[in-house]
């Protein structure tokens, strides 16, 4: 069982991996473009294009980065089993939330998200794919949310769920991630590309790595740093 609590060195431990793996899916859809197209193409924070753009075998890029995501959701998963450490089952559940599988699951109904594009762009736009989309999406998230409810010890569970599944993340997260995107395509702000990939993207990147092994202890609310 795990007894979430919420304190400041928490916050910023588990804005460094939500951060940290966001990045890593935006990241994930850049290389996978490379391997694609033999050629670098152009990524800022919320938005990739491969060197060959429009051709079908790019897509597979596209479904590249959630992928990844499902698989770090089920990492997560697998360190909340019961001979884990404190530590690991705390880092397990920060892993599944910093997935953001709320939106995930949300973005097909909205004929939204990685998932729903590439399938549009491949097989069409019809109802079949819509709810394909949808549901294939519910499945594979299901039991790494369900097992991360299990494991709450918190009186009053549901709510500490609801308030990573629905918040919790995005209050965190979506002020640096969406500010960044702002200022690096709106405003030009180190918006020079390395391997096709902006300078503010990397700075950020690199700063969160940093951040994240000077406080990835903290993700285990209460203890003792040292």
């Amino acid at each position: 069982m795990l007894r979430l609590k919420i304190t400041l060195r928490y916050c910023v431990a588990f804005y460094c991996i939500i951060m940290l793996y966001t990045s890593l899916h935006e990241l994930v859809h850049h290389f996978a473009g490379y391997i694609i197209c033999g050629d670098w193409g152009y990524k800022t924070f919320n938005y990739f294009e491969t060197a060959c753009e429009g051709t079908r075998k790019t897509y597979l890029a596209t479904y590249a980065g959630p992928l990844f995501t499902y698989i770090i959701m089920y990492v997560g998963m697998y360190f909340l089993k019961p001979s884990s450490t404190n530590y690991q089952k705390h880092l397990g559940f920060a892993l599944i939330f910093a997935q953001l599988p709320f939106q995930r699951m949300i973005g097909p109904l909205m004929k939204m998200n990685d998932e729903y594009y590439a399938t549009v762009k491949l097989f069409g736009a019809s109802p079949l794919n819509y709810w394909l989309v949808s549901i294939i999406i519910f499945a594979i998230c299901i039991a790494p949310l369900v097992r991360a409810y299990q494991v709450i010890e918190n009186k009053r569970a549901w709510a500490w769920f609801l308030f990573y599944f629905l918040l919790f993340p995005y209050l965190l997260w979506g002020p640096f991630f969406g500010g960044m995107e702002y200022l690096m395509v709106q405003k030009g702000v180190l918006d020079q590309t390395i391997i096709g990939i902006g300078l503010l993207f990397i700075i950020n990147e690199v700063v969160t790595i940093v951040l994240h092994l000077l406080t990835k202890r903290d993700i285990e609310p209460g203890r003792l740093s040292g």
